[in-house]
């Protein structure tokens, strides 16, 4: 319902047609039978109690994709919507070590269990649906209705947090695992140009290409910046001990006062080590979002607070809030990725490469924080691409609309359909 022509919302009609596509002709050697179910779908699906299932079966001669579940089956998968969503957009899933790192995530973000597999399938069909797995992933869209994700991530409260205070935090939206793993990538693309900071690190590795992905950090961008926000820059920092070297500030540059009444970037800063307040953290004025202009000279300081938050968490501010950087007392060092997004209408600090392989490894939501998936910098001699920019109203205003319901808002008055118009 809210996609581009070739991409598709997990188990939706179009999405089991195009699995009907990949598996026509394919022959295994034996007969098997996959069958998966997953409850709490979104509502705007339309599964009998939102339920959504399918299965998928050889019968030695050809396939068979069909709605409903099969207990019979050789592997059968149960569980919530949303965590099954976010494996099934995982591409990359044969690599050495991958599906493992897969599963860690999901158990991190909504805990060990929530997704259950049973059986096991012979190796040729288990390395077939595992190509599938990937096929599908990589045209399978994250679930537009925020409310509904917000709630089953158990960020809504967090989105309310950040509409008053202007920031808030997630904590262990990463695993301890792949903090580590994130920070040994940083400090090695850092050491390998003999740098403290550097940006572009969208491009420095597999690390950070999933790091950007999390679900929980994109459903509290997508509810500041609307869908179609674009990376701004994706930099890292690392420092020792000593005072802060970044003063209180805002990241509106060259915005006039006063600042707009909704949001122009947002920036997530990633623990990838325990933050105390000896460590240096981030400091933040809550609330100071609601003045829309930067701080003047020796303001804002005795209204600050660090931010505290053990490893794998991160803190996301956004709305022109003041912040600045802590000192740091403590030993060793501080490592820190900073994902800054903006509205999908500005202009990004880093140029945009589009790498082809990079889209390729990776489910469509990555491509939209390219800005891949709208319709700006898309004219042609032949005019505008109508065909996304009617996609990005619907999506823009499905999202704004959710947005409002997590905010115990009343709808916004009916307008025209702007999507209508060009589609």
């Amino acid at each position: 319902m809210y996609t581009l022509p070739d991409r598709f919302e997990f188990m939706s009609d179009a999405w089991l047609d195009e699995a009907r596509r990949w598996f026509e002709g394919r022959k295994p050697p034996a007969p098997f039978a996959v069958s998966e179910r997953f409850a709490d779908a979104p509502p705007h699906l339309q599964f009998p109690d939102d339920a959504a299932s399918w299965t998928a079966r050889f019968d030695g001669e050809a396939f068979s994709i069909t709605r409903g579940f099969d207990g019979s089956a050789d592997v059968t998968v149960e569980g919530d919507y949303q965590a099954a969503l976010m494996s099934a957009q995982f591409v990359g899933v044969m690599a050495p070590g991958a599906w493992k790192a897969m599963q860690r995530e999901v158990d991190n973000a909504f805990g060990k269990g929530t997704v259950r597999m049973k059986g096991r399938l012979q190796p040729e069909a288990s390395e077939l649906m595992m190509h599938f797995h990937d096929h599908m992933g990589r045209r399978t869209v994250e679930n537009p209705d925020l409310e509904h994700r917000a709630r089953r991530l158990g960020v809504a409260g967090k989105i309310r947090e950040m509409e008053e205070q202007g920031y808030t935090v997630i904590e262990r939206a990463i695993s301890d695992e792949f903090a580590d793993e994130v920070r040994t990538a940083t400090l090695r693309a850092l050491s390998s140009q003999g740098v403290t900071t550097l940006n572009w690190m969208t491009y420095h590795g597999r690390e950070f290409e999933l790091l950007l992905q999390n679900p929980q950090l994109m459903t509290l961008i997508d509810a500041s910046l609307g869908r179609g926000a674009v990376i701004a820059s994706i930099s890292a920092i690392r420092r020792g001990p000593g005072p802060g070297f970044i003063p209180m500030h805002t990241d509106y540059a060259h915005v006039p006062e006063p600042y707009p009444e909704f949001s122009l970037t947002g920036v997530g800063v990633w623990a990838l080590e325990d933050w105390t307040l000896e460590s240096g953290p981030t400091w933040i004025v809550p609330g100071s979002h609601k003045h829309r202009r930067p701080p003047r000279e020796g303001e804002g300081h005795n209204q600050g607070v660090p931010i505290v938050m053990p490893k794998g968490s991160v803190v996301y501010f956004h709305h022109g809030v003041w912040h600045w950087q802590g000192d740091r007392t403590a030993p060793g060092e501080r490592v820190t990725i900073h994902a800054h997004f903006n509205r999908g209408i500005l202009r990004s600090l880093e140029p945009k490469k589009i790498d082809v392989q990079m889209l390729h490894r990776n489910a469509p939501r990555l491509g939209e924080m390219l800005g891949e998936d709208d319709w700006f910098d898309k004219l042609s001699a032949h005019g505008r691409d109508y065909s996304r920019l009617a996609y990005m109203n619907k999506l823009h205003a499905f999202t704004e609309a959710k947005k409002r319901e997590i905010l115990g808002e009343p709808a916004a008055p009916k307008g025209q359909d702007l999507g209508a118009l060009v589609s």
